[in-house]
């Protein structure tokens, strides 16, 4: 934890982290950061982080997206009173968005400085993202900035100009882990050159609620939501390291997902926070998963009667599920031109067919906008007479649950298109407020 430190009138004010003191700056400077949240250290990141600082060491930090590598770094500028600068070295990013370009206008060629170079003469902090992502002409830059003399030349500058590190200046860059998509194995010479590597890891189960606390407030920290979707969160970052998922859910997600759960229910929160960002298959497996951690807030205002005849389905009424139902959801869109073609399609059976099909959820609840009869030929259309035939399916409009707002098509009778063996019907309840 953070505490500061008096100190006598004819010294520089500092702060200290772990018994490292640092100044606080005296140079202004217009990225000083104005909003930084309070960062609660975990692993001894503050403090490594200060030590670096103190001694002007670059430092390279490693670890997952969203577990507080920028955070931290930019925690200690903001309380430092040191201004910070950030760069992203994607595949784009090139040598002279750092050192600085020449430029034209009706007067003549004039110099602009680049991000690094700018940095250095101010003495700002300046972080670079995903340095093992960057380009081979961007890492040559680098490597005499980080020498102990760090210098940058200017050689398409007219009178080559050598621009010296000021002495507030400190070098900061961040990567993932290097089985990413899209980054490379680091340059040994310079990942030689910096003199410390954090391990950036996730914080552990009270450290990421102490978290939540100092950024949404004690409430949701002790909210069952907050407790388990953090014992969630726990669970797929251990699949993820044991090699059984590709993906973990960080603290970025987590207090997304919580302030998102002030106002809807937590799954849906989590889809639209995290899982809705993966590809089907593993969005899905989230969603069931999380079933089993996170704790429904729904307050149960609505009476619920048991439909025990299809029949008994109406259109326009409110209806939900009472369990979980694989294979449930047909046809599933957010589309709404897509969904209107599909309910006045008089003959279904091809969609329904080659339809991918998706799991309904205990709770999910729906509206019914279309129904469908069997016809003789095997087909199915939307009738407006309950005497032509076999109700087999509706077409619906999901109000509640991961899907909400999306249309799909549910069928009743699962020998209809031998595609499922789920009879909705017996797990379908009339919802009335």
């Amino acid at each position: 934890m953070q505490r500061k430190t008096p100190t006598p009138k004819n010294k520089i004010d500092q702060i200290t982290h772990g018994k490292i003191n640092l100044p606080i700056s005296q140079t202004p400077s217009q990225y000083i950061p104005q909003n930084s949240a309070h960062f609660v250290d975990h692993n001894n990141m503050l403090r490594t982080l200060a030590i670096a600082i103190r001694d002007n060491l670059p430092t390279l930090l490693i670890g997952e997206s969203g577990v507080g590598k920028t955070s931290a770094i930019r925690y200690l500028a903001h309380q430092t009173k040191n201004g910070l600068r950030r760069v992203n070295l994607n595949g784009g990013t090139t040598a002279d968005e750092l050192k600085g370009r020449n430029m034209f206008n009706d007067k003549g060629t004039y110099w602009i400085d680049g991000i690094l170079t700018e940095a250095m003469r101010n003495g700002d902090w300046i972080v670079l993202d995903e340095i093992n992502a960057a380009l081979p002409e961007v890492l040559f830059v680098l490597q005499s900035v980080l020498d102990d003399d760090g210098y940058i030349v200017l050689e398409e500058k007219d009178d080559k100009e050598i621009v010296y590190k000021h002495p507030n200046f400190r070098l900061f860059a961040t990567c993932n882990p290097p089985e990413y998509a899209g980054t490379k194995e680091m340059n040994k010479a310079l990942l030689s050159r910096f003199a410390i590597c954090i391990n950036a890891e996730f914080p552990n189960k009270t450290t990421e609620l102490e978290i939540i606390e100092h950024r949404l407030g004690n409430t949701i920290a002790q909210s069952p939501v907050a407790q388990k979707l953090v014992e969630y969160a726990a669970q797929t970052r251990k699949n993820k390291e044991l090699g059984t998922a590709d993906y973990a859910i960080n603290t970025r997600d987590i207090l997304n997902t919580l302030q998102l759960a002030e106002l809807m229910e937590p799954l849906e929160a989590l889809a639209l926070a995290f899982s809705n960002k993966l590809d089907r298959v593993d969005n899905n497996t989230v969603k069931t998963a999380a079933r089993l951690f996170l704790p429904s807030t729904k307050k149960n205002t609505k009476t619920q009667t048991h439909i025990t005849d299809v029949h008994e389905l109406q259109i326009g009424s409110h209806y939900g599920f009472d369990a979980d139902l694989q294979h449930t959801y047909l046809a599933l869109t957010d589309q709404e031109d897509e969904y209107n073609t599909l309910i006045n399609n008089h003959d279904i059976s091809d969609i329904l067919d080659t339809s991918v099909k998706e799991h309904a959820v205990k709770g999910d609840e729906f509206t019914i906008d279309a129904t469908y009869y069997e016809r003789l030929d095997g087909s199915a259309s939307r009738i407006e007479c309950f005497d032509e035939g076999t109700k087999v399916a509706s077409a619906i409009t999901i109000t509640s649950g991961a899907h909400s707002g999306k249309h799909a098509i549910i069928l009743h009778h699962p020998d209809f298109t031998k595609t499922t063996g789920t009879d909705t019907t017996k797990h379908i309840v009339k919802l009335k407020a």
